[in-house]
């Protein structure tokens, strides 16, 4: 059997290294783990990994196309490099709704400016003024004021006022912004998820300082019935949008658990934010997936199963076949071929 490597592809923190160690430390036969070694890439080369796991390619930019060409060789890559160039927040938040799960009233906003190369033109689609009292009255203050495609709590404010909203919308420039209901929540949870099947619920806490005390060990904080819909929502939403790493939060109010940010396909692992013991979770889980993935010869992208859903296709209608233009297209006195 030829040999199956996980590689990871991180910046510096603890989980790739402890994974390592995990899927190391079980001498399963024909597989091991290690950092990943990554050099040029070029076409049609095999990668060197079964499953490579991407924590840093949001940071360093060559990982990007170098993921891709890894998944196009039959590299099973976590999380999907091509879903994740193309994913945002307004699009997961309506595709939620449309799988039934709750999600707060939401609007995408246009750019409050723009390059200055652009032109005039560029922008006549867009409507002269917006319906600033619609909009507002549609989703009611509090509310929450956000990058559409956005992480890490970076540019997110709450505004409790139309003139607290217009103050920061103003600030925003070009960025693409989504104005989010705000759930005055009794309980907060966020959820790690790892494999679109093995669910974490935490009681988080928001409203604590990054590195505080957000993360609370307690198991019994919800109720058997809620905590199963807060996991069938989970693996929905993951499975929906193909994330294999991710963290789900929930506000609930009056007992519906609200999805309020589910595109954190890097999610926090540090132990010392989310204690020893769910750390601990998160490792074995991961090493678990990224076994079974590799034993079972998992892709991205299945390209013979491609190429065949290819050779299956009609062939092109007959006036296009020898690369000649359409007949409309063909000029009455352009020059004939000698019969």
């Amino acid at each position: 059997m030829d040999e199956k490597v996980i590689g990871f592809l991180s910046f510096r923190e603890s989980l790739p290294g402890a994974v390592i160690d995990e899927i190391n430390r079980r001498r399963i036969d024909g597989v091991r783990a290690e950092h990943c070694k990554v050099s040029e890439s070029r076409i049609g080369e095999k990668n060197p990994y079964s499953v490579i796991v991407d924590r840093v390619s949001h940071i360093v930019s060559y990982y990007k196309p170098y993921l891709k060409n890894a998944a196009l060789s039959g590299t099973y890559v976590i999380n999907n490099p091509f879903w994740l160039l193309a994913d945002d927040k307004f699009y997961n938040y309506s595709l939620a709704s449309r799988l039934g799960v709750a999600v707060p009233r939401t609007v995408c906003l246009p750019s409050r400016t723009y390059p200055v190369d652009t032109d005039e033109g560029d922008l006549h689609n867009l409507a002269g003024e917006m319906d600033w009292a619609g909009i507002t009255e549609y989703v009611g203050f509090p509310a929450i004021l956000k990058p559409y495609d956005g992480y890490g709590w970076r540019n997110v404010y709450r505004v409790n006022t139309p003139g607290e909203f217009f103050e920061k919308y103003e600030e925003t420039g070009e960025m693409v912004m989504v104005l989010q209901e705000y759930i005055q929540y009794e309980h907060y949870i966020r959820c790690i998820v790892i494999g679109r099947s093995h669910v974490l619920p935490i009681r988080y806490d928001p409203s604590q300082p990054f590195g505080g005390r957000q993360y609370i060990v307690d198991h019994e904080h919800l109720t058997a019935e809620l905590g199963q819909r807060i996991v069938d929502d989970c693996i929905t939403i993951n499975r929906a949008l193909g994330y294999d790493m991710n963290s789900v939060e929930f506000a609930i109010k009056n007992g519906t658990p609200y999805a309020v940010d589910f595109m954190n396909p890097i999610p926090d692992t540090e132990p010392e934010r989310i204690s020893a013991e769910y750390f601990s979770w998160v490792v074995n889980r991961l090493a678990d997936v990224t076994i079974e993935y590799a034993l079972s010869g998992k892709k991205t992208i299945d390209f013979e199963k491609l190429e065949r859903k290819l050779k299956a296709l009609p062939p092109p209608c007959k006036e296009l076949q020898g690369g000649n233009a359409p007949q409309e297209l063909q000029s009455s006195d352009a020059p004939q071929e000698p019969g």
